[in-house]
Protein backbone atom coordinates (compact mmCIF):
# COMPACT_ATOMS: atom_id res chain seq x y z
CA UNK A 1 0.00 0.00 0.00
CA UNK A 2 1.08 3.74 -1.04
CA UNK A 3 0.14 6.64 0.01
CA UNK A 4 1.66 9.58 -2.00
CA UNK A 5 0.43 13.25 -2.62
CA UNK A 6 0.38 14.16 0.77
CA UNK A 7 2.10 16.21 3.84
CA UNK A 8 3.81 13.75 5.98
CA UNK A 9 4.71 14.94 9.46
CA UNK A 10 7.18 11.84 10.70
CA UNK A 11 7.56 13.42 14.30
CA UNK A 12 11.19 12.49 13.44
CA UNK A 13 12.07 16.35 14.59
CA UNK A 14 10.51 19.72 13.96
CA UNK A 15 10.86 19.76 10.15
CA UNK A 16 10.60 16.48 8.85
CA UNK A 17 8.06 16.17 6.02
CA UNK A 18 7.60 13.27 3.55
CA UNK A 19 4.73 13.51 0.64
CA UNK A 20 4.74 9.34 0.23
CA UNK A 21 5.22 6.01 2.55
CA UNK A 22 4.89 2.97 1.63
CA UNK A 23 3.10 -0.20 3.89
CA UNK A 24 3.17 -3.96 3.88
CA UNK A 25 1.92 -5.82 6.63
CA UNK A 26 1.03 -3.60 8.90
CA UNK A 27 4.67 -1.73 8.86
CA UNK A 28 6.47 1.36 7.08
CA UNK A 29 8.83 -0.27 4.87
CA UNK A 30 9.71 3.32 3.36
CA UNK A 31 9.17 7.03 2.95
CA UNK A 32 10.22 9.61 0.88
CA UNK A 33 9.07 12.26 -2.21
CA UNK A 34 6.62 10.62 -4.17
CA UNK A 35 8.70 9.96 -7.48
CA UNK A 36 11.25 7.90 -5.24
CA UNK A 37 8.54 5.61 -3.50
CA UNK A 38 6.14 5.37 -6.82
CA UNK A 39 9.31 4.61 -9.27
CA UNK A 40 10.84 1.39 -6.61
CA UNK A 41 7.19 0.54 -4.87
CA UNK A 42 4.04 0.88 -6.84
CA UNK A 43 4.25 -2.42 -9.09
CA UNK A 44 1.69 -4.44 -7.36
CA UNK A 45 0.33 -2.15 -5.02
CA UNK A 46 -2.76 -0.14 -3.82
CA UNK A 47 -1.70 3.25 -4.82
CA UNK A 48 -3.65 5.83 -2.40
CA UNK A 49 -3.44 9.72 -3.46
CA UNK A 50 -3.53 12.01 -0.25
CA UNK A 51 -5.08 14.74 -2.28
CA UNK A 52 -2.22 17.38 -0.45
CA UNK A 53 -3.55 15.97 2.97
CA UNK A 54 -2.07 16.81 5.95
CA UNK A 55 -0.75 12.86 7.48
CA UNK A 56 0.55 12.79 11.32
CA UNK A 57 1.67 10.10 13.47
CA UNK A 58 -1.47 8.32 15.32
CA UNK A 59 -1.52 10.14 18.64
CA UNK A 60 -0.55 8.49 22.14
CA UNK A 61 -2.78 9.76 25.16
CA UNK A 62 0.47 8.88 27.52
CA UNK A 63 -1.94 9.44 30.84
CA UNK A 64 -5.63 9.17 30.93
CA UNK A 65 -8.49 7.17 32.67
CA UNK A 66 -9.93 5.36 29.81
CA UNK A 67 -12.46 3.24 31.74
CA UNK A 68 -13.75 6.60 33.94
CA UNK A 69 -14.30 8.26 30.32
CA UNK A 70 -16.32 5.47 29.30
CA UNK A 71 -18.42 5.16 32.35
CA UNK A 72 -18.85 9.37 32.15
CA UNK A 73 -20.46 8.88 28.85
CA UNK A 74 -22.82 6.88 30.48
CA UNK A 75 -23.11 8.70 33.58
CA UNK A 76 -24.23 11.94 35.38
CA UNK A 77 -21.68 14.31 33.26
CA UNK A 78 -21.01 17.51 34.75
CA UNK A 79 -18.37 19.00 32.60
CA UNK A 80 -18.76 22.25 31.32
CA UNK A 81 -21.40 23.49 33.41
CA UNK A 82 -21.23 27.28 33.90
CA UNK A 83 -23.54 27.39 36.97
CA UNK A 84 -24.64 26.18 40.12
CA UNK A 85 -27.74 26.80 39.26
CA UNK A 86 -27.39 24.54 35.91
CA UNK A 87 -25.59 22.19 37.47
CA UNK A 88 -27.98 21.32 39.74
CA UNK A 89 -30.82 21.46 37.46
CA UNK A 90 -29.28 18.29 35.62
CA UNK A 91 -28.85 16.71 38.98
CA UNK A 92 -32.41 17.41 39.70
CA UNK A 93 -33.32 15.74 35.99
CA UNK A 94 -30.70 13.16 36.79
CA UNK A 95 -32.45 12.34 40.40
CA UNK A 96 -36.20 12.20 38.63
CA UNK A 97 -34.93 9.71 36.31
CA UNK A 98 -33.72 7.06 38.86
CA UNK A 99 -35.33 5.17 41.44
CA UNK A 100 -35.03 6.12 45.24
CA UNK A 101 -33.06 3.90 47.29
CA UNK A 102 -29.93 4.37 44.47
CA UNK A 103 -27.61 6.06 43.05
CA UNK A 104 -26.91 9.05 41.80
CA UNK A 105 -23.51 8.76 39.93
CA UNK A 106 -21.79 12.07 38.39
CA UNK A 107 -18.67 13.62 37.82
CA UNK A 108 -17.05 16.71 36.20
CA UNK A 109 -18.78 20.08 37.93
CA UNK A 110 -15.97 22.46 38.63
CA UNK A 111 -17.30 25.32 41.01
CA UNK A 112 -14.29 27.70 39.52
CA UNK A 113 -16.85 27.91 36.07
CA UNK A 114 -19.21 29.35 38.95
CA UNK A 115 -20.14 33.04 39.53
CA UNK A 116 -18.98 32.64 43.17
CA UNK A 117 -16.67 30.04 42.98
CA UNK A 118 -17.62 28.85 46.65
CA UNK A 119 -17.32 24.83 46.95
CA UNK A 120 -20.85 23.71 47.29
CA UNK A 121 -21.98 21.68 50.31
CA UNK A 122 -24.14 19.25 51.44
CA UNK A 123 -27.92 20.61 52.09
CA UNK A 124 -27.84 21.69 48.44
CA UNK A 125 -28.13 18.14 47.18
CA UNK A 126 -30.52 17.21 50.39
CA UNK A 127 -32.90 19.79 48.91
CA UNK A 128 -33.16 17.58 45.89
CA UNK A 129 -33.17 14.18 47.56
CA UNK A 130 -32.27 11.85 50.89
CA UNK A 131 -34.01 9.13 49.08
CA UNK A 132 -31.06 8.34 46.74
CA UNK A 133 -27.38 7.95 47.30
CA UNK A 134 -25.97 11.32 45.02
CA UNK A 135 -22.02 10.91 44.86
CA UNK A 136 -20.15 13.70 42.11
CA UNK A 137 -16.49 14.24 41.75
CA UNK A 138 -14.91 17.03 40.99
CA UNK A 139 -13.74 17.25 37.35
CA UNK A 140 -10.26 16.81 38.55
CA UNK A 141 -11.31 13.70 40.53
CA UNK A 142 -9.56 14.79 43.84
CA UNK A 143 -12.85 16.09 45.20
CA UNK A 144 -16.73 14.52 45.77
CA UNK A 145 -19.53 16.58 46.84
CA UNK A 146 -22.31 13.88 48.61
CA UNK A 147 -25.54 14.32 50.22
CA UNK A 148 -25.95 13.20 53.81
CA UNK A 149 -27.10 9.35 52.75
CA UNK A 150 -23.78 9.08 51.90
CA UNK A 151 -22.01 10.56 54.64
CA UNK A 152 -23.84 8.05 57.06
CA UNK A 153 -23.20 5.40 54.84
CA UNK A 154 -19.16 5.95 55.29
CA UNK A 155 -19.96 6.85 59.64
CA UNK A 156 -18.77 10.82 58.78
CA UNK A 157 -19.68 12.50 61.74
CA UNK A 158 -18.53 15.37 63.61
CA UNK A 159 -16.27 13.52 65.17
CA UNK A 160 -14.73 11.37 62.40
CA UNK A 161 -11.12 11.96 61.78
CA UNK A 162 -9.50 12.50 58.64
CA UNK A 163 -8.04 9.93 57.03
CA UNK A 164 -4.33 10.02 56.04
CA UNK A 165 -4.35 11.11 52.26
CA UNK A 166 -7.69 12.67 52.84
CA UNK A 167 -9.95 15.66 54.26
CA UNK A 168 -13.20 15.69 55.33
CA UNK A 169 -14.55 19.81 55.00
CA UNK A 170 -16.43 20.75 57.61
CA UNK A 171 -18.75 23.31 58.91
CA UNK A 172 -18.38 25.32 62.26
CA UNK A 173 -19.64 23.36 64.49
CA UNK A 174 -17.44 20.33 62.86
CA UNK A 175 -19.70 18.28 61.01
CA UNK A 176 -19.47 16.90 57.28
CA UNK A 177 -20.74 19.64 54.79
CA UNK A 178 -20.93 16.82 52.00
CA UNK A 179 -17.34 17.85 50.37
CA UNK A 180 -14.54 14.91 50.81
CA UNK A 181 -11.15 15.18 49.32
CA UNK A 182 -8.78 12.28 47.76
CA UNK A 183 -8.73 9.36 50.33
CA UNK A 184 -11.77 10.83 52.42
CA UNK A 185 -14.14 9.48 49.26
CA UNK A 186 -11.96 6.58 48.08
CA UNK A 187 -14.07 3.38 50.22
CA UNK A 188 -17.28 4.83 48.37
CA UNK A 189 -15.82 3.33 44.71
CA UNK A 190 -16.18 -0.19 46.14
CA UNK A 191 -19.68 0.55 47.49
CA UNK A 192 -21.36 1.46 44.57
CA UNK A 193 -22.81 -1.02 42.17
CA UNK A 194 -20.29 -2.26 39.56
CA UNK A 195 -20.99 -2.27 35.78
CA UNK A 196 -21.88 -5.61 34.76
CA UNK A 197 -19.29 -7.55 32.42
CA UNK A 198 -21.44 -6.80 29.42
CA UNK A 199 -21.67 -3.43 29.97
CA UNK A 200 -17.40 -3.22 30.78
CA UNK A 201 -17.47 -4.48 27.40
CA UNK A 202 -19.52 -2.58 25.42
CA UNK A 203 -18.82 1.05 27.35
CA UNK A 204 -14.80 0.05 26.35
CA UNK A 205 -15.40 -0.80 22.81
CA UNK A 206 -17.52 2.65 22.47
CA UNK A 207 -14.87 4.59 23.89
CA UNK A 208 -12.46 2.97 22.03
CA UNK A 209 -14.39 3.75 18.59
CA UNK A 210 -14.14 7.17 20.14
CA UNK A 211 -10.34 7.57 20.74
CA UNK A 212 -10.07 6.15 17.25
CA UNK A 213 -12.17 9.18 15.61
CA UNK A 214 -9.97 11.88 17.70
CA UNK A 215 -7.08 9.50 16.04
CA UNK A 216 -5.76 8.33 19.10
CA UNK A 217 -3.98 4.68 18.54
CA UNK A 218 -2.44 4.20 21.78
CA UNK A 219 -3.07 5.03 25.45
CA UNK A 220 -0.98 4.89 28.82
CA UNK A 221 -4.52 4.22 30.69
CA UNK A 222 -4.91 4.01 34.27
CA UNK A 223 -7.91 2.34 34.85
CA UNK A 224 -9.47 -0.65 37.51
CA UNK A 225 -7.08 -3.02 37.17
CA UNK A 226 -10.26 -5.71 36.01
CA UNK A 227 -10.37 -3.47 33.08
CA UNK A 228 -6.97 -5.25 31.88
CA UNK A 229 -9.30 -8.01 31.18
CA UNK A 230 -11.88 -6.39 28.93
CA UNK A 231 -9.02 -4.99 27.01
CA UNK A 232 -7.93 -8.67 26.69
CA UNK A 233 -11.14 -10.03 25.66
CA UNK A 234 -11.54 -7.19 23.16
CA UNK A 235 -8.21 -8.42 21.41
CA UNK A 236 -9.51 -12.04 21.30
CA UNK A 237 -12.54 -10.99 19.66
CA UNK A 238 -10.89 -8.91 16.98
CA UNK A 239 -11.93 -5.79 18.54
CA UNK A 240 -9.15 -3.89 20.25
CA UNK A 241 -8.41 -1.50 17.80
CA UNK A 242 -6.04 0.58 20.21
CA UNK A 243 -2.85 -0.41 21.73
CA UNK A 244 -2.82 0.08 25.76
CA UNK A 245 -0.30 0.58 27.60
CA UNK A 246 -1.72 -0.71 31.30
CA UNK A 247 -1.34 1.22 34.53
CA UNK A 248 -1.88 -0.45 37.18
CA UNK A 249 -2.50 1.48 40.67
CA UNK A 250 0.01 0.40 43.80
CA UNK A 251 -1.12 -2.79 45.70
CA UNK A 252 1.48 -4.36 48.83
CA UNK A 253 0.48 -7.66 47.31
CA UNK A 254 1.93 -6.94 43.69
CA UNK A 255 2.33 -10.35 42.83
CA UNK A 256 -1.52 -10.72 42.70
CA UNK A 257 -1.40 -7.62 39.96
CA UNK A 258 0.96 -9.44 37.97
CA UNK A 259 -0.90 -12.66 38.25
CA UNK A 260 -3.35 -11.35 36.77
CA UNK A 261 -2.33 -9.85 33.99
CA UNK A 262 -0.62 -12.91 33.11
CA UNK A 263 -3.71 -15.33 33.76
CA UNK A 264 -5.53 -12.75 30.70
CA UNK A 265 -2.10 -12.29 28.77
CA UNK A 266 0.25 -9.85 27.41
CA UNK A 267 0.14 -9.16 23.42
CA UNK A 268 3.09 -7.55 21.90
CA UNK A 269 2.54 -4.19 20.38
CA UNK A 270 -0.98 -4.45 21.75
CA UNK A 271 -1.79 -5.42 25.46
CA UNK A 272 1.01 -4.75 28.31
CA UNK A 273 0.90 -4.11 32.35
CA UNK A 274 3.76 -3.42 33.95
CA UNK A 275 3.63 0.54 35.09
CA UNK A 276 2.43 1.04 38.54
CA UNK A 277 0.78 4.34 39.77
CA UNK A 278 1.88 6.15 43.02
CA UNK A 279 0.25 9.53 44.33
CA UNK A 280 2.51 12.43 45.95
CA UNK A 281 -0.56 14.73 46.38
CA UNK A 282 -3.93 16.34 44.80
CA UNK A 283 -4.59 18.16 42.31
CA UNK A 284 -4.53 22.42 42.69
CA UNK A 285 -8.17 22.87 41.48
CA UNK A 286 -8.95 21.15 45.23
CA UNK A 287 -6.14 22.85 46.90
CA UNK A 288 -5.20 19.37 47.83
CA UNK A 289 -1.57 19.30 45.45
CA UNK A 290 1.10 19.30 47.60
CA UNK A 291 3.15 22.75 48.23
CA UNK A 292 6.25 23.97 49.91
CA UNK A 293 4.80 27.38 50.88
CA UNK A 294 0.42 27.49 51.37
CA UNK A 295 -1.96 28.36 48.90
CA UNK A 296 -2.26 32.10 48.74
CA UNK A 297 -5.97 32.23 49.28
CA UNK A 298 -5.36 29.22 51.80
CA UNK A 299 -2.77 30.47 53.84
CA UNK A 300 -3.00 27.38 56.24
CA UNK A 301 -3.13 25.57 54.10
CA UNK A 302 -0.16 23.33 51.92
CA UNK A 303 -1.93 20.74 50.71
CA UNK A 304 -2.38 17.02 50.92
CA UNK A 305 0.51 14.32 50.70
CA UNK A 306 -0.76 11.47 50.04
CA UNK A 307 1.44 9.54 51.79
CA UNK A 308 4.81 10.24 54.53
CA UNK A 309 7.96 10.28 52.43
CA UNK A 310 9.34 6.97 53.50
CA UNK A 311 6.21 5.07 52.42
CA UNK A 312 6.21 6.33 48.94
CA UNK A 313 10.04 5.66 48.45
CA UNK A 314 9.16 1.83 50.06
CA UNK A 315 6.09 1.64 47.38
CA UNK A 316 8.55 2.83 44.35
CA UNK A 317 11.32 0.25 45.32
CA UNK A 318 8.82 -2.52 45.61
CA UNK A 319 7.38 -1.62 43.04
CA UNK A 320 10.83 -1.56 40.45
CA UNK A 321 12.08 -4.66 42.60
CA UNK A 322 9.49 -6.44 40.98
CA UNK A 323 10.61 -5.26 37.59
CA UNK A 324 7.65 -3.15 36.91
CA UNK A 325 7.83 0.57 36.23
CA UNK A 326 6.68 3.71 38.29
CA UNK A 327 4.66 7.05 37.09
CA UNK A 328 4.22 9.33 40.35
CA UNK A 329 1.15 11.74 39.94
CA UNK A 330 2.97 15.07 41.53
CA UNK A 331 0.99 18.85 40.71
CA UNK A 332 2.29 20.63 43.76
CA UNK A 333 6.29 21.90 43.95
CA UNK A 334 6.80 20.05 47.26
CA UNK A 335 4.65 16.84 45.55
CA UNK A 336 6.97 16.92 42.59
CA UNK A 337 10.48 16.98 44.78
CA UNK A 338 8.93 14.10 46.77
CA UNK A 339 8.73 11.85 43.82
CA UNK A 340 12.19 13.57 42.26
CA UNK A 341 13.58 12.77 46.04
CA UNK A 342 12.66 9.29 45.63
CA UNK A 343 13.76 8.79 41.81
CA UNK A 344 17.35 10.01 43.28
CA UNK A 345 17.56 7.40 45.95
CA UNK A 346 15.87 4.79 43.82
CA UNK A 347 18.71 5.87 40.88
CA UNK A 348 21.78 5.56 43.63
CA UNK A 349 21.44 1.94 43.97
CA UNK A 350 22.29 0.97 39.82
CA UNK A 351 22.32 4.46 38.75
CA UNK A 352 22.93 2.89 35.12
CA UNK A 353 19.12 1.25 34.68
CA UNK A 354 16.67 2.57 32.21
CA UNK A 355 13.94 3.39 35.03
CA UNK A 356 11.54 5.66 32.34
CA UNK A 357 10.71 7.79 35.94
CA UNK A 358 7.82 9.16 35.02
CA UNK A 359 6.20 12.06 36.97
CA UNK A 360 2.72 12.21 36.01
CA UNK A 361 1.54 16.55 35.53
CA UNK A 362 4.33 18.31 36.70
CA UNK A 363 2.17 21.10 36.87
CA UNK A 364 3.97 23.28 39.54
CA UNK A 365 7.99 23.29 39.82
CA UNK A 366 10.15 24.91 42.35
CA UNK A 367 13.27 26.05 39.34
CA UNK A 368 15.81 24.61 41.70
CA UNK A 369 14.30 20.77 41.04
CA UNK A 370 14.23 21.28 36.84
CA UNK A 371 17.89 20.14 36.12
CA UNK A 372 16.97 16.98 38.92
CA UNK A 373 14.71 16.20 36.02
CA UNK A 374 17.30 15.94 33.46
CA UNK A 375 20.07 14.61 35.44
CA UNK A 376 17.75 11.87 36.93
CA UNK A 377 16.07 10.84 33.39
CA UNK A 378 12.82 11.55 34.77
CA UNK A 379 9.68 12.11 31.78
CA UNK A 380 7.78 14.88 32.27
CA UNK A 381 4.23 13.36 31.70
CA UNK A 382 1.92 17.05 31.33
CA UNK A 383 -1.57 17.68 30.05
CA UNK A 384 -1.73 20.73 28.17
CA UNK A 385 -5.25 21.31 28.59
CA UNK A 386 -4.34 21.53 32.15
CA UNK A 387 -3.18 24.72 31.07
CA UNK A 388 -5.72 26.66 29.92
CA UNK A 389 -8.89 25.56 32.32
CA UNK A 390 -6.69 26.32 35.11
CA UNK A 391 -4.97 29.90 33.60
CA UNK A 392 -8.01 31.60 35.04
CA UNK A 393 -7.69 30.83 38.76
CA UNK A 394 -3.96 29.44 39.08
CA UNK A 395 -2.52 32.68 39.93
CA UNK A 396 -4.86 33.03 42.89
CA UNK A 397 -3.96 29.88 44.29
CA UNK A 398 0.06 30.14 43.79
CA UNK A 399 0.63 34.07 43.02
CA UNK A 400 4.04 34.56 41.49
CA UNK A 401 4.93 30.53 42.07
CA UNK A 402 2.39 30.62 38.63
CA UNK A 403 5.44 31.40 36.44
CA UNK A 404 6.97 28.10 36.62
CA UNK A 405 3.57 26.17 36.16
CA UNK A 406 3.05 24.22 33.11
CA UNK A 407 6.68 24.80 32.02
CA UNK A 408 6.83 23.03 29.00
CA UNK A 409 9.44 24.92 26.86
CA UNK A 410 11.49 25.05 30.03
CA UNK A 411 11.85 21.30 30.06
CA UNK A 412 12.45 20.97 26.17
CA UNK A 413 15.17 23.67 26.52
CA UNK A 414 16.43 21.72 29.46
CA UNK A 415 16.71 18.38 27.42
CA UNK A 416 13.83 16.84 29.74
CA UNK A 417 11.68 14.37 27.01
CA UNK A 418 8.01 15.43 27.52
CA UNK A 419 4.85 13.05 26.88
CA UNK A 420 1.84 14.47 26.41
CA UNK A 421 -1.74 13.21 27.11
CA UNK A 422 -5.56 14.61 28.29
CA UNK A 423 -6.25 12.85 31.65
CA UNK A 424 -9.14 12.00 30.14
CA UNK A 425 -12.19 12.42 31.39
CA UNK A 426 -10.58 15.40 33.10
CA UNK A 427 -10.28 17.18 30.09
CA UNK A 428 -11.37 16.76 26.88
CA UNK A 429 -10.10 13.40 24.92
CA UNK A 430 -9.41 15.65 21.39
CA UNK A 431 -5.33 15.92 21.30
CA UNK A 432 -6.36 18.74 19.44
CA UNK A 433 -7.10 20.76 22.27
CA UNK A 434 -3.58 19.93 23.60
CA UNK A 435 -1.88 20.96 20.75
CA UNK A 436 -4.08 24.26 20.36
CA UNK A 437 -3.40 24.92 24.30
CA UNK A 438 0.86 24.02 23.95
CA UNK A 439 1.34 26.37 21.64
CA UNK A 440 -0.82 29.54 22.73
CA UNK A 441 -1.41 29.34 26.58
CA UNK A 442 -4.92 30.57 25.84
CA UNK A 443 -8.23 29.33 26.69
CA UNK A 444 -10.61 28.04 23.51
CA UNK A 445 -11.81 31.79 23.22
CA UNK A 446 -8.51 33.38 23.00
CA UNK A 447 -7.84 34.52 26.26
CA UNK A 448 -5.63 36.28 27.13
CA UNK A 449 -4.59 37.67 24.51
CA UNK A 450 -0.63 36.71 23.67
CA UNK A 451 -0.88 33.46 25.92
CA UNK A 452 -0.61 33.13 29.46
CA UNK A 453 2.82 32.62 30.12
CA UNK A 454 3.54 32.95 26.51
CA UNK A 455 7.92 32.50 27.31
CA UNK A 456 6.01 28.55 28.27
CA UNK A 457 4.75 28.55 24.65
CA UNK A 458 6.18 25.71 22.55
CA UNK A 459 5.72 25.33 18.88
CA UNK A 460 3.26 22.63 17.07
CA UNK A 461 6.14 20.26 16.01
CA UNK A 462 7.60 20.28 19.34
CA UNK A 463 3.54 19.13 20.28
CA UNK A 464 3.19 16.66 17.98
CA UNK A 465 6.32 15.22 18.32
CA UNK A 466 5.30 15.19 22.40
CA UNK A 467 2.02 13.40 22.02
CA UNK A 468 3.57 10.67 19.59
CA UNK A 469 6.96 10.10 19.83
CA UNK A 470 7.34 11.65 23.53
CA UNK A 471 4.24 9.70 24.94
CA UNK A 472 5.56 6.58 22.81
CA UNK A 473 8.99 6.53 24.67
CA UNK A 474 7.53 6.95 27.83
CA UNK A 475 5.82 4.44 27.22
CA UNK A 476 8.88 2.14 26.47
CA UNK A 477 7.60 1.54 22.93
CA UNK A 478 9.72 4.34 20.84
CA UNK A 479 11.88 1.41 18.96
CA UNK A 480 8.55 0.44 16.83
CA UNK A 481 6.20 3.23 17.18
CA UNK A 482 5.47 6.87 17.80
CA UNK A 483 7.21 8.08 14.22
CA UNK A 484 6.43 7.51 10.79
CA UNK A 485 9.87 5.86 9.38
CA UNK A 486 11.03 2.79 8.18
CA UNK A 487 10.51 -0.05 10.58
CA UNK A 488 7.77 1.33 13.06
CA UNK A 489 4.03 0.17 12.57
CA UNK A 490 1.59 2.06 10.29
CA UNK A 491 -0.22 3.77 13.08
CA UNK A 492 -1.64 7.13 11.21
CA UNK A 493 -4.05 9.70 10.75
CA UNK A 494 -5.22 11.71 7.64
CA UNK A 495 -7.03 15.18 9.21
CA UNK A 496 -9.20 17.94 6.92
CA UNK A 497 -6.64 20.67 6.68
CA UNK A 498 -3.27 21.79 7.76
CA UNK A 499 -2.79 22.68 11.42
CA UNK A 500 0.66 23.97 10.57
CA UNK A 501 -0.35 26.66 7.76
CA UNK A 502 -3.55 27.90 9.67
CA UNK A 503 -4.35 30.15 12.77
CA UNK A 504 -4.13 28.40 15.80
CA UNK A 505 -8.05 28.79 16.55
CA UNK A 506 -8.50 26.79 13.66
CA UNK A 507 -6.65 23.45 15.11
CA UNK A 508 -9.50 23.20 17.20
CA UNK A 509 -11.99 22.82 14.33
CA UNK A 510 -9.95 20.41 12.85
CA UNK A 511 -11.34 16.93 12.28
CA UNK A 512 -9.61 13.60 11.84
CA UNK A 513 -11.09 12.07 8.55
CA UNK A 514 -9.06 8.95 8.99
CA UNK A 515 -7.53 6.59 11.77
CA UNK A 516 -4.77 3.97 10.49
CA UNK A 517 -3.60 1.17 12.77
CA UNK A 518 -1.16 -1.52 11.45
CA UNK A 519 -2.33 0.29 8.26
CA UNK A 520 -5.85 -0.64 8.37
CA UNK A 521 -8.47 1.92 8.56
CA UNK A 522 -9.96 1.67 11.82
CA UNK A 523 -11.89 5.29 11.57
CA UNK A 524 -13.41 7.12 8.67
CA UNK A 525 -14.93 10.37 8.49
CA UNK A 526 -14.73 10.23 4.22
CA UNK A 527 -13.49 7.62 2.02
CA UNK A 528 -9.92 7.94 1.19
Amino acid sequence: MIFYNGKIFTSRSGDDFVSAMAIKDGEIVATGNDSIILGKLAVGAVIIDLQNKLVLPGFHDAHLHFWNGAKVKQQLDLRNTPSLEKTLEKIRTKVNQTNAGDWVIGRGWDHELWEQKNLPDKNLLDQISTSHYIYLKRVDGHAAWVNTPVLKLLGYGASAPDPFGGRIMRYPNNEPNGILFDAAYDTLDKMIPKPTPDQQYEWTKQAIAFANEMGITSITDNSETDIYGVYSQLYKKGELNLRINFWMSYLHNLDSLKNYVESNGTVPHYLRGDLIKLYADGSLGSRTAYLLRPYDDDPTNVGLPQYPSEKLLAMAKHSIENNLFVGIHAIGDAGVREALNVYESIARVDPDRDYRFRIEHAQMIDPEDIDRFQKLNVIASMQPSHCITDLHWAEKRIGERARYAYTWKTFLDSGITLAFGTDWPVEPLNPMVGLYAAITRQDTAGYPEGGWYPQEQITLAQAIIAYTYGSAYAARNEDWCGTLEPGKVADFIIVDRDIFTIPPAEILRTKVLSTYLDGKKVFSRTTH
